[in-house]
């Protein structure tokens, strides 16, 4: 044999063992035998554990985070950049910004956007929008404007209201194909006929003589209005006194003008840094009143509230600008000491006519606060307010769109009281009679009133260079709006492109977008040294960050 392998043979059977009997072929195997008790059983066998990947586990994270983000982004949330100012100061665009180097206040100036303005503004050269003083943004650096968070589908369950910001395509775009996103707010609803008159709007019906003034709740007051005086930055030095006329307190402000009172700046007693103090306490008869004017601290006279945007820069002509007549005013209110009859009063005025709300302070033996007319007719009452001593409140109260609001502690109080529309134009506004809009009165109490702030309400422009709300002879027309057509207007009026200027006033129900709810990334300028070196850089500005109602 070729193979050197011993040759397989057959194992000998052993032989039986003495005592047993032969085992024939049938005969079945034994039973293994059980364990013993100190054998344990032997583990079945399991195969090694695979352990994945960390790329793997990576990839598959960013995976559903890249995936749950396009969805998020093309069906429900959607950010916008706001590059232009037609919002401010509501929202901010591109824009330069620095401290006032007198009282501290933010100073912001936008970045020229296309749009010609019919007042010339020198955009290098500013004015503080609290103290009126002037500077220069040159060497400020430049910043991205705020970034929206857009909900695109309340609308699939509602329609646009009044009032409201939207994000939609403008349909004034050329070419079509590229529908340019704009963000404006809510004037006109379809199928109305919307007119401007002396910075309202008005729906009017086929009679002129037909109109209705379009009014604003309180969420959408505090929406539009613009800061005019912020007590809670201290012009230095000086201070707030020059702003303020206090009348004497042995004389009663319920005499007539012609009594002879004459108020004077109030000293320090009155005003001290941020605080306003109006002493009354002596007794119940005890009377302190004080007068809001917008004294120019540079040029030393009283200036006409205008309505200016700081954000365009400086007018050529201030007096080119209209006269703001619509104002709301808050601040935070302290009781001091508080007599028996004891009250708080605010009026304000829009040149026309005037209302007053009086909130009861102390213990009143009829606690409910009214807002009156001038003539003495309640227009509206809260029963059960009365203003504690010891005690601090948030006060508002404003009179815009011929509608008094009062709120305390960001809860309104009564019933809106609304005043008809003009029948006819109000008295001018000018240099030599300029509107002192805001008054305080306290009577048997001592008051301290901090984080003062006045405020005007949004004044619509009807731009004589568009087409929606002039005629071919440039006589004011109704923007006639179709079955599924809105009205949009910027915020900041004299400098927006929106649907005064369009040929097209409406804008379909198909182009809007959605509505945005949150200003989740406003900048603000910063900087930090390095190396012995000065860095410039854009940070979140956190006191601007908020939902939009």
């Amino acid at each position: 044999m070729d193979r050197t392998d011993p040759p397989l043979t057959e194992p000998p059977v052993p032989p039986p063992l003495v005592g047993d009997e032969e085992r024939s072929e049938t005969t079945p195997p034994a039973e293994p035998s059980e364990p013993t008790a100190d054998a344990p059983p032997a583990a079945p066998a399991t195969p090694p554990r695979s352990h994945p990947s960390p790329y793997r586990v990576l990839a598959n994270v960013v995976f559903v985070f890249l995936a749950l983000f396009l969805f998020v982004r093309v069906a429900a949330v959607e950010p916008f950049g706001v590059p232009t100012g037609s919002m401010a100061p509501a929202l901010i665009g591109n824009h330069r910004q620095a401290d006032c180097p007198r009282c501290g206040h933010p100073v912001r100036v936008g970045a020229p956007n296309g749009v010609s303005p019919a007042v010339h503004y020198d955009r290098d050269h500013v004015a503080c929008p609290n103290c009126l003083q002037h500077l220069s943004l040159l060497e400020a650096r430049d910043l991205n404007g705020d970034r929206l968070l857009v909900d695109k589908n309340v609308f699939n369950l509602r329609r646009p209201r009044r009032w409201e910001m939207v994000v939609f395509h403008c349909p004034d775009t050329d070419p079509k194909e590229y529908r340019k996103p704009y963000v404006k707010r809510v004037v006109g609803l379809p199928g109305e006929r919307i007119l401007i008159i002396d910075g309202d709007v008005y729906v009017v019906g086929e009679d002129p003589a037909d109109r209705e003034l379009m009014r604003k709740g309180l969420g959408e007051l505090r929406e539009t209005r613009v800061p005019v005086f912020d007590m809670s930055h201290v012009a230095r030095p000086g201070g707030w006194n020059q702003r303020w006329m206090a009348e004497p307190r042995e004389n009663d402000p319920r005499l007539p003008e012609w009594s002879g009172r004459v108020a004077e700046p109030a000293d320090s007693s009155v005003v001290a840094s941020r605080e306003l103090t109006l002493d009354a306490a002596a007794t119940t008869q005890t009377i302190a009143v004080v007068s809001y004017r917008h004294w120019n601290l540079d040029t030393r006279r009283e200036e006409v509230i205008r309505a200016w945007n700081s954000y365009d820069g400086v007018p050529a002509r201030f007096d080119q600008l209209d006269a703001a007549r619509d104002f709301s005013f808050e601040c935070e209110l302290e009781v001091v000491t508080a007599t028996a009859a004891g009250r708080f009063a605010c009026r304000l005025t829009d040149g026309a006519d005037a209302v007053t709300a009086a909130v009861p302070v102390g213990r009143s033996p009829r606690p409910a606060a009214t807002i009156t007319h001038d003539g003495g007719e309640t227009a509206s009452t809260a029963e059960g307010v009365v203003l504690s001593a010891g005690s601090t409140y948030r006060f508002e109260f404003s009179f815009v769109d011929r509608r008094a609001i009062l709120a305390i502690d960001g809860k309104p109080f009564g019933k809106p009281a609304d005043l008809p529309a003009p029948s006819r134009p109000r008295p001018a506004i000018d240099v030599k009679h300029p509107l002192r809009p805001l008054r305080l009165e306290a009577r048997g109490c001592r008051l301290v009133l901090r984080n003062v702030r006045l405020y005007r309400d949004t004044h619509y422009t009807a731009d004589a260079g568009g087409h929606a709300c002039f005629d071919a002879a440039g006589r004011p027309t109704p923007a006639v709006l179709g079955r599924d057509e809105y009205f949009m207007l910027g915020d900041n009026s004299s400098n927006s492109q929106d649907a005064r200027k369009w040929p097209t006033p409406g804008v379909p129900e198909g182009e809007i977008i959605g509505k945005p709810f949150l200003v989740h990334q406003p900048l603000r300028p910063g900087r930090m040294t390095i190396g012995g070196r000065e860095r410039h850089y854009q940070t979140v500005d956190w006191s601007r960050l908020r939902w939009l109602h």
